[in-house]
């Protein structure tokens, strides 16, 4: 989730951002290629047979980064971890003194150096002389999980234009029948490592390692080979990233952020600003972040990501797309490291501030401090066990996702912090330390992947609610009353047909993106619409996702094309409260949500696929017949913007098609 906002841009990209940067050096230059893109350098993973009496080359690879430390009541990056991590299953590469290869090899859990199957000895031929032993940020392992075996293929890189692997070496010598042990150690001080700091991309590729290490064991017997295709990672301490999407503007002024590249498999990770890592916002130590942006590459890998992009920020109601997949993202941001702190960050001093219940939060921080030099803040946290009707504030009426199962069912399902504390709260008992509820996280997997979850192409618009319908089936058809309390009284996201959306005998929320069915007559649970405020303090001062819009599934091919339903049209009934106009408008899978801003109905865009937006409450979408074979969403909206809203506002509405018959949601 980063700081504020969501990034998307041309391909699509997942991110979140805090403030702005540029090349490390500074400058102001862009990021854009100047010269030929530089492939990535072949990987070394055969064995050089050494021949003669070979020479074993013993020694660990290790890591620092900095630790997370509380500084008046606020978690900041501060000193580098006491003791070193062990950099686990990463590509070795030892050269001579001509910079010839000569040896491939693979560190192991430990860190060790070992051969290229990870446990023969790392040997080299009998020749005297000076080698190079290089540890690379990259790695073609093979993991075993439940379901069988796959890659832990990923490289972390400097940049797209030179695509160099991030490294760490040591020289060592060797006369013909022993060499020295090398010490292979990347630091996370800037002063240790002439400004590189190789540890924050031995510890971005720990998080990765660590998150897929964490999947093998807790994903049950699904196979998780969709994990397998190559995943490549771009990080440069001082670095903004952003400058890859904003080539042509003042590196300045763009904002920083990290981000996941949907559909292309490529993980961009925030170094700084202007070259600065020192107070800039970086986030190659924020493990919230990193394995944050990693989830929106499990979920796009592995299940379908739906989001369209968009402003976001744990705020507001928002688009239930969008909030489903942040809300993952900020999940797996924290539960990773709950489960995993040991492998992660050791700190005992850590370990002795978080106590028990031990780590429950998504975390990002801006620059350090460590006793030397640096100034630090806390940018983002929120506690993942907090009850969703009492979270943290941030000040004059803001909270993370404060929703109200009572006053408000459902918002849950449009906030994305809300989200988030659900999913950390199914897998993780946390009444007496938080523990990892493994047997739960592998149904929760099973309901986003692309095998028996809402990733399967059946299942267009997905959502919280969604993947909850799709939990509910990997429980067996009953949701345990644990989660499913806290699902309606903590977090405001009662399932499809929940009795709190039917009131007075009236259908007053369909689940979004419920299926529309045909009907001889009208709906035998009337559709009603409360319609709400633009509030800047619960939607951002946009078209309330949760009241003043309903959202249907329609599949032209089971519904529209054997009734020969050309047109649909929407009329609505005034019960109480602000005459507004009910509109009709349809959008097709991928769609971005279209705003009305300033007092004035935007009438025209290539996202509307059909629309009638004129006044009044009787609407018409026309030529249906002619639709292509994609899902399609039918968007009743009440137009509030610029209004004031009556509290009280209700209208009935009815759906019908020019055969004559009706149109009523079905449940998931």
């Amino acid at each position: 989730m980063k700081k504020l906002l969501y990034v998307s841009i041309l391909f699509l990209i997942t991110g979140c951002s805090s403030s702005t940067s540029s090349p490390a050096g500074g400058g102001g230059s862009s990021s854009v290629c100047t010269a030929a893109v530089v492939p990535e350098i072949n990987e070394c993973n055969a064995t050089i047979a050494p021949g003669g009496s070979p020479v074993t080359i013993t020694g660990t690879a290790q890591f620092f980064k900095r630790t997370t430390t509380l500084q008046t009541g606020k978690f900041i990056l501060g000193a580098p971890i006491p003791s070193a991590l062990p950099i686990k299953f990463a590509e070795i590469q030892v050269t001579d003194s001509s910079g010839t290869i000569v040896q491939c090899g693979i560190t192991n859990a430990s860190g060790a150096l070992k051969a290229v199957d990870g446990t023969s000895p790392l040997q080299i031929s009998n020749s005297a002389g000076s080698y190079t032993v290089q540890v690379l940020s990259r790695s073609n392992h093979t993991i075993s999980g439940g379901g069988g075996p796959f890659q832990l293929y990923a490289s972390v890189k400097k940049d797209t234009c030179s695509n160099i692997v991030h490294s760490v070496s040591a020289g060592i010598t060797s006369n013909g029948t022993t060499a020295t042990s090398p010490s292979i150690t990347a630091f996370a001080r800037e002063s240790e490592t002439a400004s590189a700091i190789q540890g924050g991309a031995f510890n971005i590729y720990n998080d990765i390692v660590t998150t897929y290490e964490y999947l093998a064991i807790n994903t049950g017997t699904v196979n998780i080979a969709c994990l397998s295709p190559k995943l490549n990672v771009y990080w440069q301490a001082g670095f903004n990233p952003a400058q890859y999407i904003y080539p042509d503007q003042n590196p300045s002024t763009v904002p920083n952020i990290s981000f996941y590249l949907r559909g292309f498999n490529e993980l961009y990770i925030n170094g700084g600003k202007l070259g600065n890592v020192t107070t800039a916002d970086t986030d190659h130590f924020d493990d919230s972040v990193i394995i944050h942006e990693l989830g929106h590459r499990i979920e796009d890998a592995c299940g379908k990501m739906d989001s369209p992009g968009g402003s976001h920020n744990g705020l507001f109601r928002i688009d239930p797309r969008l909030a489903w997949s942040e809300g993952w993202g900020n999940y797996m941001g924290a539960h990773i490291i709950k489960n995993n702190l040991a492998a992660i960050n050791p700190d005992p001093a850590l370990a002795a501030i978080l106590a028990s219940p031990g780590w429950v939060y998504y975390l990002d921080t801006q620059g350090y401090k460590d006793g030397v030099s640096g100034t630090a803040s806390e940018l983002i946290r929120f506690d993942l066990t907090k009850p969703g009707s009492n979270p943290e504030t941030i000040g004059s009426g803001y909270y993370f996702d404060k929703v109200d199962g009572t006053t408000n069912p459902g918002e849950g399902h449009t906030r994305e912090v809300s989200i988030a504390r659900s999913l950390f709260k199914t897998t993780n008992t946390c009444a007496s330390g938080c523990t990892n509820r493994s047997d739960y996280y592998d149904k929760v997997w099973k309901s986003i992947d692309k095998i028996t979850g809402m990733g399967q192409a059946i299942y267009p618009f997905r959502s919280s609610a969604r993947f909850y319908n799709r939990l509910i089936a990997n429980f067996g058809g009953s949701m345990p009353a644990s989660i499913d309390a806290t699902l309606n009284t903590d977090e405001a996201q009662q399932r499809d047909g929940n009795a709190n959306y039917t009131i007075g005998g009236n259908l007053t929320w369909p689940t979004y993106g419920v299926k529309l069915v045909t009907s001889a007559t009208t709906c035998a649970v009337p559709l009603e619409i409360r319609p709400k405020n633009e509030d800047t303090t619960v939607t951002n001062g946009l078209s309330d996702q949760r009241y003043s819009n309903h959202y249907y599934y329609i599949d032209k091919a089971t519904l529209l094309t054997p009734a020969g339903i050309t047109s649909i049209t929407l009329a609505g009934t005034p019960v109480v409260g602000t005459t507004l106009d009910l509109d009709l408008i349809l959008y097709q899978e991928g769609y971005v949500f279209v705003p009305d801003t300033g007092g004035a109905k935007t009438t025209s865009s290539s996202q509307f696929i059909r629309s009638d937006r004129s006044s009044g409450l009787t609407k018409t979408i026309s030529s249906l017949n002619s639709l292509g074979t994609v899902p399609y969403l039918l968007n009743i909206r009440a137009f509030t913007s610029g209004l004031t809203v009556s509290p009280a506002t209700r209208y009935t509405y009815t759906l019908m098609t020019d055969t004559g018959v009706y149109l009523c949601p079905t449940t998931f």
